[in-house]
């Protein structure tokens, strides 16, 4: 930003993530090799019922709908064979989902070769003391006008973040402090009431299955009361109330209620941003869009129109999700699964 004909830092990679089911990998145990066959990176963990295997590292384009390309999964498929007991058969019909993201990786302008790809940090300062801090996940930048520039970055990251901002806004600009930082013990909204055995006054006070009960509690924390009021009866003897989405996962119709009163605008919002399902399998998402839609319908007074835009926004994204690729292998292999 501060001089137009600078060399680029930034260099845009694509990573591309497969989910596979869950007897890929123990409950609580995972496996990552930073030396594959091509020297990239190799993982596959427990994660939301299934297992997430991955990564790529491919340079690319800036686009806002990344898609994974079938020579990236049967790159994740191939390392994956090369972990696991030589009885397990490594299939193309395991992949319940696919996904990809791009990466800010950042290289160092004062050196011209590859390896000059960051993956930590870099920081430079140009002729007209524009400060740049550039990391893999992040770039900020504070110009000679206090002007402060952040770019890029990802959650699990963003207290590390804001605390080198202001850190490095105090240092350039000669602010003065009344406290020293405070992020390390702010508590996200839902921690302060927490607790490892809440789960248990979920399935007490209303019934709920314990699997849900625990899922409430680890993703709304005390919230999770407030969810469970919107929970409809189950019409069972047990569970007496919270009906599911989707059979497979624990994820509880009220979500999408509680989602669309806390601002979830689209379908995709539920799918995607508010549970993982799309990201789980792509086929149970699609199964559990049509009521997802009409719940949303009755919250948000939809008409005919914007649900049928609705779904078909949904269908694409999905699709996107590797929907397409499942259905190219199922129609093109004699191996369902």
């Amino acid at each position: 930003m501060g001089n137009k004909d600078d060399q680029k830092i930034c260099q845009p990679s694509q990573g591309v993530h497969i989910v596979l089911p869950d007897y890929y990998s123990p409950e609580d145990m995972g496996l990552l090799d930073p030396d594959t066959s091509d020297g990239r990176v190799i993982f596959f963990l427990p994660w939301q019922k299934v297992t997430l295997a991955g990564t790529t590292d491919v340079a690319c384009e800036v686009t806002d709908k990344p898609s994974p390309s079938e020579n990236e999964i049967q790159f994740i498929l191939s390392e994956v064979r090369n972990y696991l007991h030589q009885d397990v058969d490594v299939r193309r019909g395991d992949v319940l989902s696919a996904w990809c993201g791009i990466r800010p990786l950042v290289m160092d302008p004062n050196k011209s070769d590859t390896q000059s790809i960051a993956r930590n940090h870099i920081i430079e300062i140009s002729d007209n003391n524009l400060i740049t801090i550039a990391a893999r996940n992040h770039i900020k930048e504070i110009s000679d006008n206090n002007l402060i520039t952040i770019a890029g970055g990802k959650w699990t990251t963003y207290r590390h973040m804001a605390e080198e901002t202001v850190d490095k806004a105090i240092d350039v600009c000669n602010l003065k402090t009344t406290s020293g930082c405070r992020t390390k013990g702010l508590m996200l909204d839902g921690a302060h009431g927490w607790s490892p055995t809440l789960f248990i006054r979920l399935v007490q006070d209303f019934g709920l299955e314990n699997e849900v009960a625990k899922h409430l509690a680890s993703t709304y924390g005390d919230k999770a009361f407030k969810v469970a009021k919107l929970a409809t009866l189950t019409g069972k003897r047990w569970p007496v109330s919270g009906k599911r989405l989707h059979e497979e996962f624990p994820y509880l119709e009220a979500e999408v209620r509680y989602a669309v009163r806390e601002y979830a605008c689209r379908a995709v919002d539920i799918l995607a941003r508010r549970t993982r399902l799309a990201f789980c399998n792509v086929h149970a998402a699609e199964e559990a869009l049509p009521r997802i839609i009409e719940i949303m319908t009755e919250e948000l007074k939809w008409s005919k129109s914007r649900q049928q835009a609705e779904m078909e926004h949904a269908k694409q994204f999905l699709r996107r999700n590797g929907i397409r690729f499942r259905c190219w292998y199922l129609k093109c292999s004699n191996q369902l699964y």
